[in-house]
């Protein structure tokens, strides 16, 4: 009978511990499904609170914005009567708004890594906590397997010594709460990993909307502008409403009425500008196509003098070597001056100079063969002269150093090289003009000479 009763209790203390098997696992898997819900909660409220935190800097930048309009509505409004003031304080309007916009683009870059950051700390933490749970749980089933064997071990031991009924009746009832053990683990597991399918794929497409809408800066304005569009064409009152009540808040408020009428004057002065501008640029056209037709007037005209200066020179010299040849051959009777203009020992006169200033526009000029062979050369000072000249010529303008390389548009001027042409574009756009004309920079184009 005592036996019998230590068999009971046996049996009574393994139903507890697998009771208490059960009220763990049932304990742990509740504890991971309510932190999963409450990470579920933080994803979902995660995007009100970067709304919220979005709307107080669109609250910034609209207040910065605002003090920038205001002191640039009252800089206008003090010097709207000088007409040459109105181009630097558009330019310090601009400058304003680049600046804003530098400030707004840091500001969202830094909430953009902030936000990263933090995402990517919860997302360790909660990886650390379940992998945690999942330890624990581990170590806790096999302690408990252990311990259900040690104790199934010791039955069985205890049972050799009982007889065979006995040992069948508990065989059967180990059994029985083996198959039960069984049933509820592949239950559990069966119930399990469709949620856990689900929670992954909430998860993967909550990461996805993040990642694509709300990280991304691009994406999230594209979300901001579907929305309100969207707000917009449902609500066409809601739009109204807003507008009538933004219109009233712009005409109740002193600084943006001022704002309004200077921006009407602006734009009315840049109107009239726009068409000075453009009956400066057409008078600009036509004197240019006048200049471009005196231009090429003058090289016709040249081109024309040029020629007949040559074949004056080629019939002159020729006319001088017929003269030669009529002579007796003494080498003393046709002895010349100097090509230099310097007087000789003969009796005969000087030629006439006829030399241009370049020597490389008629090369007859420079070696005129006679009736022996001989060649009559320049001096080689108004030679070296002529080429150091003709290299300083080809020197850039600026820096007289490089070649010059670059044509200046539309005024065609061929001065500067390449490197200094590069540090006059970096300059303001008023500063930008060609070094020998003052003309405007439009476009610049290479040559290779």
């Amino acid at each position: 009978m005592g036996l019998v009763n230590v068999v009971i209790s046996t049996v009574g203390k393994c139903l507890d511990a697998v009771c208490l098997l059960l009220d763990l696992n049932f304990l742990i898997v509740h504890s991971v499904v309510r932190t999963l819900l409450a990470l579920i909660s933080f994803i979902t409220n995660l995007p009100t609170l970067l709304l919220d935190s979005l709307l107080e800097l669109g609250n910034f930048s609209v207040v910065c914005l605002m003090s920038t309009a205001e002191a640039t509505s009252s800089v206008a409004h003090g010097t709207v009567s000088a007409a040459g003031s109105l181009a630097l304080a558009l330019e310090g309007l601009l400058e304003s708004l680049k600046m804003v916009g530098y400030l707004s683009m840091h500001v969202l870059l830094r909430g953009k890594e902030q936000l990263c950051r933090g995402v990517l700390s919860l997302v360790e933490g909660c990886s650390i906590a379940v992998s945690l749970v999942l330890y624990l749980t581990n170590t806790v089933v096999n302690f408990a397997l252990i311990a259900t064997q040690n104790v199934y071990l010791s039955a069985v031991s205890v049972m050799q010594t009982v007889s065979t009924p006995l040992q069948k009746v508990l065989e059967l009832t180990l059994t029985s709460f083996t198959f039960l053990y069984s049933s509820l683990v592949g239950t559990s597991a069966f119930l399990w990993s469709p949620c856990k399918l689900l929670l992954d794929l909430l998860v993967s497409l909550v990461h996805m909307f993040l990642s694509i809408f709300i990280l991304n800066i691009y994406g999230l304005l594209l979300t901001i502008a579907v929305t309100l569009t969207t707000t917009a064409y449902l609500n066409p009152g809601l739009t109204r409403q807003a507008a009538v009540r933004f219109w009233a808040h712009i005409n109740s408020s002193p600084a943006l009425r001022r704002l309004h009428q200077a921006l009407r004057h602006l734009v009315s002065a840049l109107q009239g500008a726009s068409h000075v501008a453009r009956s400066n640029i057409r008078h600009l056209q036509r004197l240019l196509y006048n200049l471009y037709l005196l231009e090429r007037g003058l090289w016709q005209q040249l081109s024309r003098h040029s020629s007949q200066l040559g074949l004056a020179l080629r019939t002159n010299l020729h006319r001088d070597n017929n003269d030669r040849a009529r002579g007796d051959g003494n080498p003393g009777a046709e002895r010349r001056d100097p090509p230099d203009g310097r007087a000789g020992d003969g009796d005969h006169q000087e030629l006439p100079n006829t030399e241009p200033s370049s020597s490389s526009t008629d090369p007859a000029l420079e070696r005129s063969p006679d009736k022996g062979g001989d060649v009559k050369i320049l001096p080689a000072a108004n030679l070296l002269s002529l080429l150091k000249e003709q290299e300083d010529r080809k020197k850039c303008v600026i820096c007289q150093d490089c070649t010059k390389t670059v044509v200046l548009l539309p005024c065609r001027h061929l001065c500067l090289c390449r490197d200094c042409t590069n540090i006059l574009l970096r300059q303001p756009i008023y500063q930008q003009n060609c070094p020998l004309c003052r003309h405007m920079i439009l476009n610049t184009m290479d040559v290779y000479l």
